[in-house]
C-alpha cells in the first residue's frame, strides 16, 4: 500500500461517468475521486497515468462457489484464499463464499474455515462471509443438490454457524414455503443477516408475505424457481414486479437467454439487479467442464468481468447501470455500502482498471494491487 494518484483515465463511480478523472489512494482508503480539473494531487503522492483506461469500483460477488480449481465445499481456509486470489484476477475485490446443501457437520467445517481465513493474511479479493445456498430449499427445485441433505430452516443451526464463523453468515437463501422459513427470516433480518428467495415453489401471495417479513432478494432469478404463469405468477412474478426484491442474474448467455436479460433490465432497472457469477471450481481451468443436472448446467463458468460484457451486449444499459449491478447494489444489500461498492472519499480503496473492451488490467484491494498488467511497486 502507498500513496497514489491514478490519473488520465475515465472513471465510473458507479453513479456518474467522468471522462478525465483522478483517484487519490492513501493507504487502504480513497482520499479523493473526481474530475481532474477539480481534484488536486497532494504533494508526495505518486502519479500513475492510465490513459485510455477506465477506473471502476471493485466487483462484489455475493454468489460464488469456487474457481481456479478450488471449491468452497472443501472447507479449508487455504481453498478460500485460492478462490479469492483467482477471482481478483477478473476484477472481484469482495465476495461471499457460497455453500451448497450439506450436512450440519460439513457446514460447521466451512464456518470454521472462514473464521481461520480471517485470522490469516492473504492476497486476493476479501471474503466478506458466507452465503448459505441451502440446505433450506424446495426438493422440487433443488437443482443439483442431494435432496437427502435438505431440511427445514433452523434459526438455531444458523446461530451456531454464526458463532463458529465469528459472525460470518451474511446471506441465506431459503424457499419461503418451507415450515419455519418466514419466522427464521424475521429473526435473521433482526440479526443483520440478509435473506433471499431461491430454489422455491412459493406462490405469489406467500412471496409477498415473505417480502414483508425479511426476504429482500431472489437467488439466480429464473433458475430453480417455479416458472412464471399468467394465472399464478409465483415468486417469479413477484421478483419481476415488486420493487422491494432485488434479483440476481447469471448473465452468461446459458442460464438466461439474452432476450430475458433484456426483459429483466426493462422491468427492474439499474437499481433492481445484481449480477453474480455462481462460479464453480472448474472456472479458469483448462478444458473446464461444469456438472450438468437434467440437461442444465449446475453453477456457471462465469466471472463478473464477463457478466458485465454479456449484460451490455444483451441490453441497452450503460456503463453506470451495469457497474452498479456488480458494485453498489450488492454492497447495499449486504449493508456494507458505507465502505465498499463506490469510489468516494473515505471508502475502501477497492477498484479495478479496465480497457475500453472491459477487460480487467489491474485489481486493487484495500489499496494493494493484487493482480493485473499494471504494477505499482
Amino acid at each position: 500500500m502507498g500513496q497514489y494518484a491514478l490519473t488520465k483515465a475515465a472513471m465510473v463511480t458507479p453513479f456518474n461517468l467522468i471522462e478525465d478523472a483522478v483517484v487519490i489512494v492513501d493507504g487502504d482508503k480513497i482520499l479523493a475521486a473526481g474530475p481532474a480539473i477539480t481534484t488536486a494531487i497532494p504533494s508526495g503522492f505518486r502519479e500513475v497515468p492510465l490513459e485510455g483506461l477506465l477506473i471502476a469500483p471493485g466487483f462484489i460477488d455475493q454468489h460464488l462457489h469456487g474457481g481456479g480449481g478450488h471449491d468452497v465445499m472443501t472447507g479449508t481456509a487455504e481453498c478460500l484464499a485460492e478462490i479469492a486470489k483467482f477471482h481478483a484476477t477478473h476484477g472481484t475485490t469482495a465476495f461471499l463464499a457460497t455453500t451448497v446443501s450439506a450436512s450440519p457437520e460439513h457446514l460447521i467445517k466451512i464456518a470454521g474455515a472462514y473464521a481461520s481465513l480471517n485470522n490469516t493474511p492473504y492476497k486476493g479479493a476479501r471474503c466478506l462471509g458466507l452465503h448459505l445456498e441451502g440446505p433450506y430449499l424446495s426438493s422440487k427445485y433443488a437443482g443439483a443438490t442431494d435432496t437427502g441433505l435438505l431440511r427445514n430452516p433452523s434459526f438455531g443451526e444458523i446461530q451456531s454457524l454464526q458463532r463458529i464463523s465469528n459472525s460470518g453468515i451474511r446471506l441465506v437463501t431459503m424457499a419461503p414455503e418451507l415450515d419455519g422459513a418466514i419466522a427464521v427470516a424475521q429473526s435473521l433480518t433482526k440479526s443483520g443477516i440478509a435473506c433471499a428467495i431461491g430454489h422455491s415453489d412459493a406462490d405469489y401471495e406467500l412471496t409477498v408475505k415473505a417480502i414483508n417479513t425479511g426476504f429482500g432478494s431472489v437467488t439466480h432469478c429464473f433458475n430453480q424457481l417455479h416458472p412464471l404463469d399468467h394465472q399464478e405468477p409465483g415468486a417469479m412474478g413477484a421478483a419481476l414486479t415488486r420493487p422491494e426484491l432485488v434479483v440476481e442474474l447469471i448473465a452468461d448467455g446459458i442460464h438466461i437467454h439474452r432476450s430475458i436479460l433484456d426483459l429483466v433490465w426493462r422491468l427492474k432497472g439499474a437499481d433492481g439487479i445484481i449480477l453474480v457469477s455462481d462460479a464453480m471450481m472448474p472456472v479458469g481451468m483448462p478444458q473446464s467442464a461444469l456438472p450438468v443436472n437434467g440437461g442444465k448446467p449446475a453453477g456457471s463458468s462465469l466471472t463478473l468481468e464477463s457478466a458485465i460484457r454479456k449484460m451490455m451486449e444483451s441490453t441497452d444499459c450503460g456503463l453506470t447501470d451495469v457497474f452498479r449491478m456488480v458494485t453498489y447494489n450488492p454492497a447495499r444489500l449486504l449493508g456494507i455500502n458505507k465502505h465498499k461498492g463506490s469510489l468516494y472519499p473515505g471508502k475502501d480503496a477497492d477498484l479495478v482498471v479496465l480497457t475500453t473492451d472491459l477487460e480487467v488490467v489491474m485489481t486493487m484491494v484495500e489499496g494493494e494491487v493484487i493482480s493485473g498488467l499494471i504494477r505499482l511497486d
